[in-house]
């Protein structure tokens, strides 16, 4: 029995999450087309065929720094997203794994602007300089530089709410381990009516969806630090970033509803995961009637849900 238990709760639960995911980009398109008069692609089409689409294309070298090693992190975000959310299944996870895991996630993607050569994986006749002179004391930025100093810029500041958006139900529960909070709904107090504010908002931030995916402008050419990724490598990065969107949302369940998605009681499986899914449908709802903001807009929002977070915080602590 427990080797059926741990076999579903680490293989089981998050191959079910991850095909799932595979289906919001989809349903995000289907009702962007419809609040925009559109007929809009077919379901699966944006991401469970974009994945096999770019599996079985070709495969070039990326003109970076070290390529074998640039295009193993799509691996790497998705065994960290796994990780965390099995130690969630198994309700094993504490604060600092989570926040741990989820850095590491966020870090990627400066180290891939930092490898990256070429905008557009192939070694142009120009340097691809966007920024800077030649003049003495003038700091010169390529395109895959800047790509790598706006991910920066999200994970020390425009990602800062999110992670005290997470510590909050720690805070309630007066522990650091998540099975302490399983069963506790912290949502059905006014600190947690205004720390799950927090977290959705925050939660488009840390997924660089509209309003907040300046790191994807057409000053990066789409991608920016990640164009280099080609073949199953982009395959891998799209299922990648499909994946976030559901363990991010499995997350609020576990935290602030109290119901992780433990094997032991299926109920829990399907809400959990309910929840997650909504949770990707609403970014595209937000995404459809956003307008694109600048670093500028997102400080000043980063600087509210923070006042907001810090308010919940002490309402917390009152026990309200």
């Amino acid at each position: 029995m427990d080797i059926v238990y741990y076999f579903l709760s680490i293989i089981g639960i998050p191959s079910l999450a991850f095909v799932i995911s595979t289906l919001i980009p989809g349903i995000q398109r289907k009702i962007q087309a419809r609040i925009q008069q559109r007929v809009g692609p077919s379901i699966l089409a944006p991401g469970f065929w974009a994945f096999f689409k770019f599996i079985y294309k070709s495969l070039k070298k990326p003109d970076a720094l070290y390529p074998n090693f640039y295009n193993t992190f799509p691996y790497v975000s998705i065994i960290v997203l796994w990780i965390l959310l099995v130690t969630t299944t198994l309700n094993i996870a504490n604060i600092i794994l989570i926040a741990g895991l989820l850095k590491i996630e966020e870090l990627l993607y400066v180290v891939y602007g930092s490898l990256s050569c070429s905008i557009m994986g192939w070694r142009m006749p120009y340097i691809d300089e966007c920024k800077g002179t030649k003049f003495i004391n003038i700091a010169k930025q390529s395109l895959e530089q800047l790509s790598a100093l706006r991910n920066l810029k999200f994970i020390t500041i425009g990602s800062f709410p999110f992670y005290l958006a997470m510590f909050l139900p720690f805070v309630s529960s007066g522990s650091i381990y998540i099975n302490d909070l399983s069963g506790k709904p912290y949502i059905l107090s006014l600190a947690g009516i205004l720390g799950g504010i927090v977290y959705f908002v925050s939660y488009l931030i840390m997924i660089k969806e509209y309003p907040f995916s300046i790191t994807h402008t057409k000053a990066d050419v789409i991608d920016g630090s990640v164009m280099e990724l080609m073949g199953k490598y982009r395959g891998l990065y799209i299922a990648g970033y499909e994946f976030l969107l559901i363990v991010l949302g499995s997350l609020f369940s576990t935290l602030y509803l109290g119901i992780p998605p433990t094997f032991d009681n299926p109920i829990n499986i399907i809400i959990n995961l309910t929840v997650a899914f909504i949770f990707g449908i609403l970014a595209g709802i937000v995404r459809a009637f956003s307008p694109f903001m600048l670093f500028k807009q997102l400080y000043t929002i980063s600087y509210i849900l923070t006042l907001i977070g810090v308010l919940s915080f002490i309402l917390t602590l009152l026990k309200w």
